[in-house]
């Protein structure tokens, strides 16, 4: 089985999940730079990383953008994590960051702060689809536990009510973060929600887990995921693990964006129904958890 510490080249090969797609002939070139930090609607911000077991001596900060819903805190929070294509800064229309904050803004209108973070900025990265391990998951897990102990400084954020959220290599880093046993730092996520992750047998999970994944997706296989809770099960392990698998649906199906064979010979293509099928899965768990 796939071992977080020790990938091996068919697993770097596997892990090259990506929305590179959307780099394709048509998008373009970039129409504009990342957004700027007087941008209406959310705070462009600078968070640490928590010095102490760092991944990567390297490492210092991780960029994000910061969005509140009015009122006064305590909020909860959801971390919103990119795949491997970020947030498509270099390409026209930006649609990766289109959709991030379109998602950070519904988690706002449902009374959530949203933190859109930015692995790759920091790092002067734009996009390692064809290389994953160049920011590997617990590199990118250490920004969200980073993330989340600079949002419990903030004095409006509920601390005990964080939920993790990513897609692709994102979503992968989404179980890397909740794994159990793997970190051991008193920033914990309340939640996690997987976007057609790369699944591998974690061993465990350290909170409830939904996984949202097409049954088409030739990237990152929902066979794995299947296996990965049925190892759960099998341990005991499962209680708190949802998988939801929409069939017909390929990777990336929440972008909306025409249909399209990426640069790795992936199909990627628009699904408006197991989109909005992911949302009422996503409200229901969170109701369920995040009381």
């Amino acid at each position: 089985m796939f071992s977080v510490l020790r990938p091996d080249r068919a697993i770097r090969a596997a892990l090259a999940f990506t929305l590179a797609g959307l780099l394709m002939a048509g998008l373009g070139a970039a129409a504009r730079a990342r957004p700027a930090a007087d941008e209406p609607g959310f705070q462009r911000v600078s968070i640490p990383l928590i010095a102490e077991g760092k991944p990567d001596a390297r490492d210092s900060a991780v960029a994000g953008y910061l969005f509140m819903p009015e009122g006064n805190g305590r909020f909860p929070a959801v971390v919103l994590i990119h795949g491997c294509n970020g947030y498509d800064w270099q390409v026209r229309g930006q649609p990766g960051w289109t959709l991030a904050k379109a998602y950070a803004r519904r988690y706002v209108a449902h009374g959530y702060a949203a933190l859109v973070l930015d692995s790759f900025e920091p790092r002067g990265l734009y996009n390692i689809c064809g290389q994953p391990m160049r920011v590997g998951a617990r590199r990118r897990a250490w920004d969200a536990l980073s993330a989340a102990r600079w949002l419990g400084t903030l004095g409006t954020i509920d601390r005990d009510r964080l939920v993790l959220q990513g897609d692709s290599h994102g979503g992968w880093t989404v179980l890397v973060t909740l794994q159990a046993g793997l970190w051991h730092l008193p920033e914990h996520f309340a939640a996690g929600i997987a976007f057609y992750p790369y699944c591998y047998d974690v061993g465990g999970i350290s909170a409830p887990l939904l996984i949202l994944i097409g049954d088409a997706d030739d990237w990152a296989p929902a066979w794995r995921c299947r296996q990965m809770v049925a190892a759960l099960h099998r341990a005991g392990k499962d209680g708190a693990v949802e998988l939801k698998i929409f069939p017909g649906a390929y990777h990336a199906y929440d972008f909306p964006l025409p249909a399209r064979t990426n640069a790795l010979g992936h199909f990627m293509r628009y699904d408006a129904a197991a989109t909005a099928a992911s949302w009422q899965a996503i409200d229901a768990f969170l109701a369920a958890h995040l009381r």
